[in-house]
């Protein structure tokens, strides 16, 4: 039951992000760059998201690029115990855990210096 439900908060999300554009307003969501006016890891990832569902890759990519390194991951993680059976899955999902953990830190530092050549969220 729990299942179904993350599925359609999951398929009503990708609508939504399909048919809103969130470039319009000029709204900045994310607290954390409200209060500190730097980008965190997920800054952009809701336009990278809709530019995607719109096969604008390359707009996508600009916003956020860490999406298509963090998407195979995470599909990675949640498929792990099918498709290394499930007392090796711990293992792996212990090390892809790390592996994004150190990713995601890496990106959101480099991201807040000069030398990140994407958009300037």
């Amino acid at each position: 039951m729990l299942s179904l439900v993350v599925l359609a908060a999951g398929a009503f999300a990708l609508v939504a992000a399909y048919h809103i554009d969130p470039t319009d307003n000029g709204l900045i969501l994310c607290p954390y760059r409200l209060l500190t006016g730097w980008a965190c890891p997920g800054c952009g990832l809701t336009r990278a998201v809709h530019y995607a569902l719109h096969a604008n890759l390359h707009a996508a990519f600009i916003h956020n690029p860490l999406a298509f390194v963090a998407a195979p991951l995470v599909l990675g993680f949640a498929t792990a115990p099918r498709l290394v059976g499930h007392a090796r899955a711990s293992r792996w999902r212990t090390a892809l855990g790390w592996f994004g953990l150190a990713l995601t830190l890496a990106f959101w530092l480099w991201r807040n210096t000069p030398a990140y050549p994407f958009l300037r969220l």
